[in-house]
């Protein structure tokens, strides 16, 4: 938060298109709120069929707010190529949505549901230049929502660190109204054509060599001076050059 987040950066602009194109979007931070782990105790499944045994924020307000929505985005960055801690403690905390039950699907065992699973869209950021992080993200978003068909896209966007760069304004903002277009396209066809999806993902640089200069010079400076990158932009700081 703070304007330190390139997550919420690109999720404002998703959904800036999205209530343009008429939806009803509500933006629901979770570092604010209490989410406790699931302890895997099933009473959800069995004392108390749906309703989680932990009472908290996911329970009273949030799981009801995700059972009835239409469609659900995940905004999460990019944490040891996955989930951050706090959106997969949400994931694992939407248990009471399915019975018990096993089912054979054609070779492959699942639940039954208790209703509709809400429509999914991940989006993530990471500090590195390939799109290549996202792929164990990418791979686990499929494998829990893909296969049922109720994943509509996957956002994502790398060297995200770099669009706070003031020279490269022009960039970050062709990628902005990109993720605008992907809110908008979204809400009116349910995916994002592939178009829009070439914008978001374009690098930002030709040459990510300098970039990496610069990064590695800007975190020697924030630990010379003892300061966090939150710290660094408040001060209105430079990057200091190995040779000074």
């Amino acid at each position: 938060g703070d304007g330190q987040s390139k997550t919420e950066l690109m999720l404002t602009y998703l959904v800036e298109g999205m209530r343009e194109a008429g939806a009803e979007v509500e933006v629901v931070d979770l570092r604010k709120k209490s989410i406790k782990h699931c302890i895997g105790c099933f009473t959800c499944w069995t004392k108390t069929p749906g309703v989680c045994i932990h009472k908290d924020d996911m329970t009273n307000e949030l799981f009801p707010k995700w059972r009835d929505s239409d469609l659900v985005i995940y905004a999460t960055p990019l944490y040891h190529f996955t989930l951050n801690a706090t959106m997969k403690a949400f994931v694992e905390r939407t248990l009471p949505f399915l019975e018990p039950y096993l089912e054979d699907r054609g070779g492959e065992t699942g639940h039954p549901a208790r209703f509709k699973h809400p429509k999914v869209v991940f989006l993530s950021v990471a500090g590195f230049p390939e799109i290549s992080v996202f792929g164990q993200l990418s791979s686990w978003a499929n494998f829990v929502f893909g296969r049922h068909g109720i994943l509509v896209a996957e956002i994502y966007r790398a060297m995200a660190e770099g669009m706070n760069s003031p020279y490269l304004v022009e960039e970050s903002a062709q990628v902005l109204h990109a993720a605008a277009q992907a809110g908008r396209e979204i809400v009116q066809s349910s995916k994002v054509s592939p178009e829009t999806l070439t914008r978001i993902t374009k690098p930002l640089v030709d040459d990510p060599k300098p970039y990496f200069n610069m990064a590695n010079l800007f975190w020697k400076t924030c630990i010379a001076e003892g300061v966090s990158p939150k710290e660094f932009h408040e001060k209105g700081m430079t990057p200091r050059p190995d040779s000074v």
